[in-house]
């Protein structure tokens, strides 16, 4: 039976210590046995000690066991925190790979046209944006100016956009008005059965003839272009809006081409709504009357100082307030052809000299 003394709560205490070991006689002379080990346990029971004495030992064991906990917490989150900071990351990467795609589907700048002199400003509000434009070469010298806008922005935007990059590229809508209108219509049923409801496109598509000197253009349901002429002293400037609604949205919806003549000299700017809609500090709308206003002063400007004037006209509206949508703008200016013709001509008339010798 133990002792009253040892009842109860005791602290126990071991402490190492070592005994000397005799040396034991052997032949030849004894060797000294090194220490060995030992193992002192004492028990003191609580009773007899103040238990003030053991309040500190007992705040700091259990901060530290908070401490511990916690931190063992916090390793748990930072793993799996950085889980989805990898992840983050790799996401972030694809979005700047499929930024640099889209840039590339863009028409080069140094490109040369018959024709048409052109000036581009193209700036996505994200990484990817639902903005695309593109100008290309058809048959008999004719230049194709495309411009649209997808509804939203960011990565299903952008996937809508090649889409309708995609079927602009591999129809033939330039062959004649009616085939104009009827790809309009394939490519308004393709977005209505194939996208969702939420989605649906603006787009301007035309095409310029500098021989007979005409654009041909469907307006679905896109930010009217500006075609800015001067006659003598006064400035003309016309909406080009005949076309349809926009693409995706009804699906009989039908689209009708327009053909107007165009002179050297007069100048045609496509833009996206990320333009007139761009608000300032005060909550005011950039809006087409200020671009109206600008473009009556610059007719005789280049296409590139035109550009360059509208960039800076928004920045001074807009100030420090940062662009909410795609920002997309293609002026084209018009411009003689005569020096092609001739070049032609002559072309002609040396394979014909060849021909009879």
């Amino acid at each position: 039976m133990l002792s009253p003394l040892l009842q109860g709560d005791v602290v126990v205490e071991v402490f190492a210590t070592h005994a000397p070991a005799a040396p034991i006689p052997v032949n030849p002379p004894a060797q000294v046995v090194p220490p060995v080990p030992m193992m002192l346990e004492i028990a003191t029971p609580l009773r007899s000690v103040d238990q003030s004495i053991f309040w500190p030992i007992r705040r700091n064991l259990l901060i530290n066991c908070s401490g511990a906990l916690a931190l063992l917490v916090t390793v748990m989150v930072a793993g799996l925190g950085f889980r989805s900071y990898a992840h983050g990351k790799y996401l972030e990467e694809q979005l700047e790979i499929a930024g640099q795609v889209q840039s590339e589907l863009l028409p080069p700048l140094t490109e040369k046209y018959v024709g048409v002199r052109l000036a581009t400003e193209y700036k996505p509000a994200e990484q990817v944006g639902g903005d695309f434009y593109d100008v290309f070469r058809l048959e008999h010298e004719r230049i194709a100016l495309i411009m649209g806008d997808v509804s939203g922005k960011g990565v299903p935007a952008a996937l809508i956009m090649g889409v309708i990059h995609g079927a602009v590229r591999s129809s033939l809508w330039s062959e004649s008005p009616s085939r104009h209108e009827s790809e309009s219509q394939q490519l308004n049923r393709l977005l209505y059965e194939r996208a969702s409801g939420e989605r649906y496109a603006s787009m301007f598509w035309c095409y310029h003839d500098p021989i007979a000197h005409t654009l041909s253009y469907v307006n679905a349901g896109h930010c009217p272009p500006l075609l800015t002429r001067k006659n003598g002293s006064k400035v003309e400037i016309s909406r080009l809006h005949v076309g349809g609604p926009v693409l995706g949205v009804l699906p009989d919806a039908r689209y009708e081409q327009a053909k107007l003549q165009v002179s050297p000299g007069e100048l045609l700017v496509m833009y996206s709504d990320g333009l007139v809609e761009a608000i300032n500090s005060h909550g005011e709308e950039y809006g087409e009357g200020r671009l109206r206003e600008l473009l009556a002063t610059l007719t005789e400007k280049s296409a590139n100082d035109i550009l360059r004037a509208i960039v800076a006209s928004l920045a001074a509206f807009s100030g420090i307030t940062e662009l909410r949508d795609d920002l997309t703008i293609v002026v084209a200016q018009f411009t003689p052809t005569e020096d092609f013709l001739l070049r032609q001509n002559e072309i002609v008339a040396g394979q014909s000299s060849l021909r009879i010798i």
